[in-house]
């Protein structure tokens, strides 16, 4: 798979454009600031019908205008697939697939796989457990429509069961068969979410690890520890015993929307004590299985999108990361970089690839 055409219209900082790519290479070279990361943040959004960088749609369109449309044309196999993704103020978000419109988006998550790496990414180690949880739900999504159905009905339910429990503290009343209910719909759904969780982690971690080693150069034992309160008890005695303290607290205080996946370098927390190369490997391992991943389970090989990489790391990983490109391991890659000149140096010495270069400033795209 991969995309031949994208036509951007009022998307972001840019007015028009159209580029027609490379199946293998594509660079985006300009100074800072001038689009680059918003050509993959289209690309991203025609996998995932939604933004890498901001979830808004409405703020993604062009300032003063009233609506975005990105297309593109993928080709899978031997068919061509025409995607559009539409936003305009004020309406419902339209995508299509070859003029047929999807009633739900989930339905088109997982049909054009894509991996991105970008600088945001430290935000896994330092922020909350929730950014680990929407990526580990992410890459089990993408293969699986009845986990990404079962994860969508949890949140809702779970939604409902914080709102009722707001509701029984403000009125002070209570009504044990409507919260059973709700008990017995989130404890199926999470039950459900909680299993594929651990079994996904059983086969991602060892090529995670095998990721590490390879880019780090090292030995060191990396790992994911998986933590959850349906490790300590069945779901349905965790909501029995916690109802008092949930009403109290007017929320479900247990359940696999509280999971957890810690970090490690050898016996330790990677965001206490890794350095900050530590970091960068672990980061770049756990896309790269990512990536290996979704191939293995879609057999198709995703796009590989990869942001400002040459800044962010050191020569020592970025010579890693660039030797497994060089490979047939990967499908069609999208690379930005402020210097031209680098990035021909690295692609020149990679003769068997297609590699097309494009000047982007201010709106404004050239193939060079």
């Amino acid at each position: 798979m991969y995309l031949k055409k994208l036509l951007l219209t009022q998307f972001k900082n840019y007015s028009q454009a159209r580029l027609d790519l490379s199946p293998e290479v594509n660079c985006f070279v300009g100074n800072n600031g001038a689009g680059k990361t918003n050509l993959l943040d289209a690309i991203y959004y025609l996998s995932f019908t939604k933004s890498f960088f901001n979830t808004i749609d409405q703020q993604n369109i062009l300032h003063t205008q009233n609506f975005f449309s990105i297309e593109g044309e993928f080709i899978k196999g031997e068919i061509d697939e025409k995607v559009r993704i539409a936003v305009q103020r004020g309406e419902k978000k339209s995508v299509k697939v070859n003029n047929n419109e999807h009633r739900k988006f989930s339905d088109h998550i997982g049909s054009y796989p894509a991996v991105i790496i970008t600088p945001n990414d430290t935000m896994l180690i330092h922020e909350g457990g929730e950014e680990r949880r929407k990526f580990l739900d992410g890459m089990i999504a993408q293969t699986d429509k009845v986990y990404l159905n079962d994860l969508l009905m949890y949140n809702r339910v779970l939604e409902s069961r914080n709102k009722q429990l707001k509701l029984f503290s403000e009125m002070h009343f209570f009504d044990i068969t409507l919260l059973e209910s709700l008990n017995e719909q989130l404890i199926r759904f999470g039950n459900s979410i909680y299993q594929k969780r651990q079994l996904f982690l059983d086969s991602f971690i060892p090529v995670f690890r095998k990721y590490y080693s390879d880019i780090s150069s090292s030995h060191e034992k990396v790992d994911l520890i998986y933590e959850s309160h349906l490790q300590e008890n069945r779901f349905e005695k965790l909501l029995d015993e916690n109802e008092n303290a949930d009403l109290a607290a007017q929320r479900t205080t247990k359940g696999i929307h509280k999971d957890e996946l810690e970090f490690m370098i050898g016996d330790f927390s990677l965001k206490k004590f890794g350095s900050q190369g530590q970091q960068k490997s672990f980061i770049i391992s756990l896309k790269l299985a990512q990536y290996e991943y979704l191939k293995e389970k879609t057999s198709i090989k995703p796009l590989l999108l990869l942001d400002d990489i040459f800044e962010k790391l050191d020569e020592h990983r970025l010579n890693k990361l660039l030797s497994m490109i060089a490979h047939d391991a990967f499908g069609q890659i999208f690379i930005t970089d402020t210097h031209y000149e680098r990035l021909k140096i690295v692609f020149d010495g990679m003769k068997s690839l297609q590699v097309k270069y494009f000047s982007v400033q201010n709106g404004l795209i050239n193939e060079i």
